[in-house]
């Protein structure tokens, strides 16, 4: 009797089946902890970049200070800290898809290798290092594949991405940050009485106008291609394409959009239900600050990392985009 090939073909799909689940599960852990690790600079950079301590010792030490000029600290002090938590939200959470994406589409290609080995890439390390600008990229986390020079390659251009939007990135999103919060604040007066609902409230207002921005604000500042370059045959620039396209996409919208009601919401539940005058409200704010910028089990972000909605984009770049 002839042997019929369809159980081989059965199994051998279940095996592509469990090696790409495989690889793309074991990746994912690797993400985690590479942005779990990113964050402390991060954290870092906007806390300097809204420098509510400085402000405040300022207050304090300057007695003979104008009362106008005192307004006006007091009033930077008010946007500051609320665009700390804007910022922290919104940096934590594009950085968190961003790297997502990455790795996926890493993953996918690891996957693709066992079937079509792709040519070696040449000099990536060069030619992304001279494209962006940036120095010599750290790790990323490991990654399988049949062409380890070419996954090395590809590493390096992502981390380098990550890079320049820890850079160049971060400054302009925080600028975007700044004035959003500034708009919204502007009516909000020190003396004025709040509740957690009032803050929920000029939270979301800021998060709306941020979020109203094209798509391809938030990609440019990962990865700012032009339109040439987006169709061009490099090696270097399709895999950044793929990397913009999935930053574009509405599934990275929503997921960035769910993301950062993670930390608005935890922020808002550190705040006192009970009206309380905003300018004995905002020496708290410093503390809200540390919890939803932390890396701690019960954190906005380790809630993030966990949640469905990272995971399902994260699937969705591997398997399409």
């Amino acid at each position: 009797m002839t042997p019929t090939i369809a159980p081989c073909i059965t199994v051998a799909r279940d095996v592509d089946s469990l090696r790409r689940r495989y690889v793309f599960d074991t990746n994912q852990r690797a993400c985690d902890k590479s942005i779990t690790d990113l964050i402390g600079d991060l954290k870092t950079r906007i806390q300097l970049r809204f420098d509510v301590e400085s402000l405040i010792t300022k207050l304090k030490e300057s007695t003979d200070l104008p009362v106008d000029a005192k307004v006006e600290l007091w009033d930077k002090v008010k946007v500051f800290s609320i665009a700390r938590i804007v910022g922290v939200a919104y940096c934590y959470s594009l950085l968190t898809v961003t790297m997502k994406a990455q790795i996926s589409i890493l993953a996918a290609d690891v996957c693709a290798q066992f079937e079509n080995p792709p040519p070696q890439f040449s000099s990536l390390k060069a030619r992304v290092v001279d494209y962006f600008g940036l120095d010599s990229p750290s790790n990323l986390g490991p990654l399988e594949s049949n062409d380890s020079s070419a996954v090395a390659g590809s590493r390096k251009i992502f981390v380098q991405c990550t890079q320049y939007f820890l850079t160049s990135g971060i400054a302009k999103l925080l600028q975007c940050v700044e004035d959003a919060c500034k708009d919204v604040s502007s009516t909000l007066l020190l003396t004025d009485e709040v509740t957690s609902d009032r803050m929920r409230e000029m939270f979301e207002t800021a998060d709306q106008i941020i979020s109203k921005k094209e798509s391809s604000f938030f990609s440019d500042l990962v990865a700012p291609l032009t339109e040439s370059e987006k169709g061009s045959n490099d090696a270097v620039m399709q895999l950044l394409t793929r990397l913009v396209r999935s930053i574009e996409s509405e599934k990275c919208r929503e997921t960035l959009s769910s993301l950062i009601d993670f930390y608005l919401t935890a922020a808002v539940h550190k705040m006192p239900t009970d009206p309380i005058v905003l300018a004995k409200l905002l020496p708290s704010f410093p503390d809200v600050f540390d919890f939803v910028a932390s890396d701690a089990f019960d954190s906005p972000l380790q809630n993030s990392l966990c949640s469905s909605d990272i995971y399902q984009y994260a699937n969705l770049v591997f398997k399409t985009l």
